[in-house]
């Protein structure tokens, strides 16, 4: 299962660019490796079709980018933002190559989503959902100033065992509440 990639050397660069329909059958061989099957709570074997339709219905403005050694797909990134009173927000996925593990494509590609996140949409909140026991992704996540909220019991079945989530976010500065203001608005006259 999976795309058969030839390790790494270690001199060997990767770029970042848009992820399209064109990069369906790579993202649906990379989505069925079992490191990306152990760490995804979606179920297991997806079609390629199902993996075309996603690409190709990437909600605006969400992002969608591609990692890749030469013509190879070797990671990804999706940002999905929210809309009306969640406008401000958006929810991440990254996904790595295991051959390319400890390389810094996810760094890349979760630096690059808070770029566009900060400084090109304006968001103030990233979130995103993750295993407890991603420990490498928790540390990512956590170098990018993602912080856990909550843990979700039993999120998910994998190989027969349920297993719990972290729901983390990044907030880029303090956003104010509306108990922080003295009610004002609940005190004004009309």
């Amino acid at each position: 299962m999976g795309q058969n990639i030839t390790p790494p050397s270690p001199s060997e660069r990767f770029t970042l660019r848009a992820l399209g329909v064109a990069d369906a059958e790579q993202l649906h061989a990379l989505e069925l490796q079992p490191a990306m099957l152990h760490g995804n709570p979606s179920a297991p074997y997806p079609t390629l079709e199902k993996t075309r339709t996603r690409l190709a219905k990437v909600p605006s403005p969400g992002v969608a980018i591609a990692a890749v050694s030469g013509d190879i797909l070797i990671g990804f990134g999706e940002m999905i933002r929210g809309t009306l009173r969640r406008a401000h927000t958006a929810k991440i996925a990254v996904g790595v190559h295991e051959a390319w593990h400890g390389r810094g494509v996810g760094s890349a590609l979760i630096a690059e989503m808070l770029d566009l996140a900060d400084h090109w949409l304006g968001l103030r909140r990233v979130e995103l959902n993750v295993f407890t026991d991603n420990l490498p992704a928790l540390a990512l996540y956590r170098k990018y100033g993602f912080e856990v909220e909550a843990t979700h019991r039993a999120a998910a079945l994998r190989d027969g065992v349920l297993i719990d989530s972290y729901f983390m976010a990044r907030l880029r500065e303090p956003m104010p509440f509306a108990t922080d203001q003295n009610n004002e608005h609940e005190q004004r006259e009309v």
